[in-house]
């Protein structure tokens, strides 16, 4: 049984377009002027009205003797997290990536509240559906799919999780130079970075680098990791570009340059990876509890 209903938002787009520009006018005259026109601001604002709405009525059907409480995006890494919360991220998939990483077996709803806008892989809930596996939500008797995170840990103790992938290179996405260890192999590379991928990715940047085959199920205790542009210069090579990596095969990266590591596309939710410092990645111990 579930005591507390935490519910997750971001910043809508029209909030950050009028936080940019201090007011709603300011904000319509400065788009008016850009290339998407007064068009761009008034699709922000159809979403946040879909998305206020679905969160209107997701605290209407939240039983009054329910804890509740709202966050932001931005706070998830702070907020301390109960045993027996239910997480219900409303918004894109990014969301749900965020805030997976940070929970500890306490089952994640993605409720999508623009279905005619937002694909939503992460989202198997609109905010009728999901209104409707409520209760069985709260009771802990809806069905859930459990999802790998990767894991990267740094031999000056940092630590970072990801729920679609990890990058390791350079804050600019240029040339990032390591050395590499992988199985009973290891070479000196310089590439555009490197991403480490779960089966939860493997539909996204995983597959924009090596196409359809790169899917693979999201709850297997595997990742999989693709060299970016690897390049065959003096001292350099290119012969650990991919493979799968596992618990009893975890891929170990020891950075040559002032570098970064960062999780689901975030480059703010980074780690640093600076010159001596070696990062072992492989697949997490803990997993996510995805609600379906």
């Amino acid at each position: 049984m579930r005591t507390r209903i935490v519910i997750l938002r971001r910043q809508s787009q029209a909030e950050a377009i009028v936080r940019r520009y201090g007011t709603e006018g300011q904000a319509k005259f400065a788009m008016a002027q850009s290339r998407g026109g007064t068009a761009a601001f008034q699709r922000a604002q159809a979403y946040e009205s879909a998305e206020t709405r679905a969160l209107r009525l997701l605290r209407e059907a939240i039983p009054d003797d329910m804890k509740t409480v709202e966050i932001d995006r931005t706070l998830v890494a702070q907020f301390l997290f109960e045993p027996f919360d239910l997480v219900v991220a409303l918004g894109q998939d990014g969301l749900v990536a965020n805030a997976g990483k940070y929970l500890s077996g306490q089952p994640l709803a993605g409720v999508n509240p623009d279905p005619e806008n937002i694909d939503g892989a992460l989202l198997p809930f609109s905010i009728g559906t999901f209104l409707q596996a409520l209760p069985e939500a709260i009771a802990d008797r809806r069905p859930a799919r459990e999802a790998t995170l990767a894991e990267a840990i740094t031999s000056d103790r940092q630590a970072l999780y990801g729920l679609n992938e990890i990058f390791v290179g350079v804050p600019t996405h240029q040339s990032a130079r390591y050395r590499i260890a992988f199985g009973k192999k290891e070479e000196e590379q310089s590439s555009s970075g490197l991403i480490v991928s779960t089966g939860t990715g493997s539909s996204g940047w995983l597959k924009s680098l090596q196409g359809e085959k790169a899917a693979f199920d999201p709850a297997e205790d595997r990742l999989h990791y693709v060299v970016r542009e690897a390049w065959p210069g003096r001292g350099f090579g290119t012969t650990l570009t991919s493979g799968d990596v596992t618990e009893r095969k975890p891929l170990v990266i020891e950075s040559r340059v002032e570098g970064t590591i960062f999780a689901d596309g975030i480059e703010a939710d980074a780690i640093r990876f600076d010159a001596g410092v070696t990062v072992t990645i492989k697949p997490a111990h803990r997993k996510v509890r995805l609600i379906q």
